[in-house]
């Protein structure tokens, strides 16, 4: 079932340290019982796009403070001896680094559409949190980041780790899960549309991601809002798979947009500047499908 939710982040008390305003967070998820987007809390920053992870009842990450950056710092460091980058616990904070080794398999994509680059972080969660770190380490599982560029607006996919013996090395994040969740989530979203006349937004889709051979789709949408039509056309295409089709699909004046069917969405920024949503009218929950995309 598609939701969608906008969340007005307050600071906790362990937050109040914090020197950024909060924002707001809008976004939907293809199944709230795994996965759900809102206002990242503490310990990581307070007030950003992020998400929650039902299967441990984890509190809301922020996606760039923590899995994002953490990522990128640890493909920074260089390959581990195997060739493959790992996201340590000395990434995360000094007792972390006490407990845990390798935490997870990470990877960074950058996919180039129509002169736009769309940074993909990958991260395939190789431990179970050890209990006193729970507060601070997510059961992530298999998981994939797309920022839409220039915004704080995330899109992408999660499966649970698989079971058993969990490789060292292994390009598979389990998105044959019948518990796969496509998911977006972003801050500033759009709540009173702009006129809008053949805005163009180069647009790309993610859905069963491998990041060492990355396939993704492509398509470019239009929207147009307050000329008489309020609408979201085109369509995302990938080699073999099936066409992302946005024939009949509404913008509404808060910036949300659907097919009332199997695509629903949201503009982020004042003057919608990005979009992010999900496709959800496949036949079962591996062939559902992330976009996000920036206007020309």
């Amino acid at each position: 079932m598609k939701q969608r939710f906008l969340n007005v982040a307050v600071a906790s008390a362990l937050a109040l340290t914090a020197a950024s305003a909060l924002a707001d967070v809008a976004g939907g998820t293809s199944n709230a019982a795994n996965v759900a987007p809102a206002a990242s809390a503490f310990p990581f920053t307070a007030g950003k796009a992020g998400l929650v992870f039902n299967n441990g009842g984890s509190f809301a990450i922020d996606l760039a403070g923590g899995p994002v950056a953490y990522a990128n710092s640890a493909i920074a460091r260089g390959p581990a001896s195997n060739g493959k980058y790992y996201l340590r616990g000395e990434d995360i904070n000094f007792l972390a680094g006490l407990l845990v080794g390798d935490i997870a398999q990470v990877w960074r994509n950058d996919v180039v559409y129509n002169g736009q680059t769309t940074s993909i972080n990958s991260l395939r969660q190789l431990i179970t949190p050890p209990a006193v770190l729970q507060g601070m380490m997510p059961d992530f599982g298999g998981l994939v980041i797309a920022a839409v560029p220039g915004s704080a607006v995330y899109f992408g996919e999660w499966s649970p780790k698989s079971g058993g013996a969990i490789p060292t090395a292994s390009s598979d994040l389990n998105m044959g899960s019948a518990q796969r969740t496509v998911w977006y989530t972003g801050e500033n979203p759009t709540t009173s549309m702009p006129t809008l006349v053949n805005a163009q937004y180069d647009v790309i889709g993610i859905n069963q991601h491998n990041p060492e051979s990355p396939s993704v789709y492509q398509g470019v949408l239009t929207a147009n809002y307050g000329t008489g039509s309020n609408s979201l056309t085109g369509s995302l295409t990938r080699s073999g798979s099936t066409t992302v089709d946005f024939t009949g699909t509404s913008i509404s004046s808060t910036g949300a947009f659907s097919n009332q069917s199997t695509i629903s969405g949201q503009f982020y920024g004042s003057g919608a500047q990005a979009l992010a949503g999900i496709y959800t009218g496949t036949t079962g929950a591996q062939d559902d499908v992330a976009f996000g995309g920036k206007k020309r």
